[in-house]
């Protein structure tokens, strides 16, 4: 058997190790773009979801093209045109929930009185309790909500649990999910933030 000294072993691990390194880091920067325009094509999916638009994420850069403008240099406020045909107000909404970040987007009426659609996300909510915030059936419960009460006051959407707060009238109200109290007092901080007209 052949022994190998060991200026010849770390010569050739230090050789390994600069030709993974320089292929890894060629393939991470050839991917980049791609990485990018699909971020792009998830918050613009989301955007039109909140719309009320189902769209196929491999169509949104050019769905949203048609149907969106940005309202402010930073990205978080969009003029869209709603399924419906009506226009609204899109504005991105981030939050804290049990195990991490929340977020999603509002689109409100152009009068900012009601709440067209939402579309929120995460990361790391536990499935079938927190992560219960991306389903259809959450989302709806949002659609035609007024931000303002009878004295024309911003009281947003609230997320509480039913039989709470009964100050609250129900068309500013959601039911929250039964078992991720966290995550929807996270969606309700999130929803607080809609009013910067």
């Amino acid at each position: 058997m052949k022994k190998f000294s060991n200026a010849y072993i770390f010569l050739y691990i230090t050789i390994l190790v600069l030709i993974i390194t320089t292929t890894l880091t060629i393939v991470y920067a050839s991917l980049k773009p791609r990485r990018d325009l699909n971020k792009q094509a998830e918050q613009y999916q989301q955007i039109l979801r909140a719309a009320g638009h189902d769209i196929d994420r491999s169509k949104a850069v050019e769905a949203f093209s048609n149907l969106a403008v940005p309202l402010t240099y930073d990205g978080r406020q969009y003029r869209v045109v709603c399924a419906d045909g009506s226009k609204g107000i899109a504005m991105r909404l981030d939050g804290k929930g049990l195990w991490g970040p929340i977020w999603g987007y509002a689109v409100v009426s152009e009068d900012w009185q009601t709440l067209k659609g939402v579309c929120f996300d995460h990361k790391s909510e536990t499935p079938g309790l927190g992560a219960k915030i991306t389903e259809e059936q959450f989302l709806q419960s949002f659609v035609g909500k007024k931000l303002y009460d009878q004295d024309g006051n911003f009281v947003s959407v609230r997320v509480l649990k039913p039989g709470t707060a009964s100050d609250i009238a129900e068309e500013n109200r959601v039911d929250a999910i039964s078992g991720a109290t966290l995550t929807s007092k996270g969606v309700d901080e999130m929803m607080k933030t809609i009013d910067n007209r």
